[in-house]
């Protein structure tokens, strides 16, 4: 037996073994930071991200630095540039507004990883998340469509082509043939004033009964309205149960485990750039269901929605259209 070469073996096993012991197994987060257009405050799209991100400094122990209402690309560089210099690990930028000036900062600043919602990565220190919104918004119109008592029903969107929207007005039909689903889009994800007159413009007009708020920075305006005028609503982003009865139901996006999970990643040094798609069967869309609606009902509905999460396949026998990623960028004239 060859004493020595056994001896050398396992020598150079210890030696492995005691150099792996010494490298990294997880990548510490240190600092995080959180980027909004808007106002964090508005309770549907900037304040699920920033609940995100307060689950993150709250698991990590990590720093945390935000800047909000952020009005340009010139802004929202500089504000990078400001981080860097805190040695912020981790960027996140709650919008689709994001996607240029994030992927031309990535290759500036090649230590900070950037993740935003809904649009393309092309560098390997961005992660775009893009958010699958077809299924929750069909699920939402087939029980909006259930519910109405007119039959006709309200949306308020930000632009033409969500895949939310058209989710809603097909499940609607598919809900209620005779259906009628009418429209307004404000052509902004910001405030816009003229929401509310678009929302009384729909019930008093057009009869509808119950209405979707589509488009987060008019959400509660429209929702006011609504509750005023005593119809009914789907809520949009977030379970939006606790403005009242009102409420029959939600389409949600769970932004903030979205959020945690990309950074569980970061620190498992598993994560990767790239183009990520997420929706109901990751669990990250959902429709929430008031105790206000008949449970026959709802038993049928999430056990179409369970069918749908294991399947792919709507009650209608389709699977939803593909929309290239950026669905939800703003649209120019």
């Amino acid at each position: 037996m060859n004493y020595k070469a056994i001896s050398l073996a396992t020598l150079c096993a210890l030696i492995v073994l005691c150099i792996y012991s010494f490298i990294p197994k997880h990548q510490e987060i240190r600092s995080v930071a959180y980027l909004s257009k808007e106002s964090v405050h508005d309770q549907t799209w900037g304040t699920e991200g920033y609940k995100g991100i307060l689950n993150i400094i709250q698991t990590y122990d990590a720093n945390f630095f935000i800047q909000e209402n952020l009005k340009s690309d010139k802004a929202v560089m500089d504000t990078i540039r400001q981080f860097a210099e805190r040695d912020v690990n981790i960027i996140y930028g709650q919008s689709s507004e994001f996607e240029s000036v994030f992927n031309l900062a990535a290759v500036k600043y090649p230590k900070m990883h950037f993740v935003f919602l809904n649009g393309e990565s092309r560098a390997k220190n961005v992660s775009s998340l893009n958010i699958e919104g077809y299924a929750m918004g069909f699920f939402g119109g087939m029980l909006a469509a259930h519910e109405s008592k007119t039959k006709v029903l309200g949306i308020i969107g930000a632009f033409k082509g969500q895949p939310e929207i058209d989710g809603f007005i097909d499940g609607a039909h598919y809900e209620e043939k005779s259906a009628k689903v009418k429209t307004k889009y404000i052509k902004t994800w910001g405030y816009n004033g003229d929401a509310q007159a678009c929302t009384i413009g729909l019930i008093d007009k057009e009869h509808a009964d119950v209405i979707y708020p589509a488009a987060d920075g008019t959400n509660r305006d429209v929702m006011e309205i609504v509750k005023a005028r005593n119809k009914k609503a789907i809520g949009y982003i977030s379970d939006q149960s606790y403005l009242g009865d009102f409420v029959i139901g939600s389409t949600t996006q769970n932004i903030s485990k979205l959020y945690l999970d990309i950074a569980d990643d970061y620190y498992e040094q598993r994560l990767k750039g790239g183009t990520q798609k997420y929706g109901m069967k990751n669990n990250i869309t959902d429709l929430k269901i008031s105790k206000s609606v008949d449970e026959v009902y709802v038993k049928k509905l999430k056990t179409d929605i369970q069918r749908f999460k294991m399947t792919g396949i709507l009650p209608n026998k389709k699977v939803p259209p593909t929309y290239q990623d950026g669905a939800y960028l703003i649209k120019t004239a």
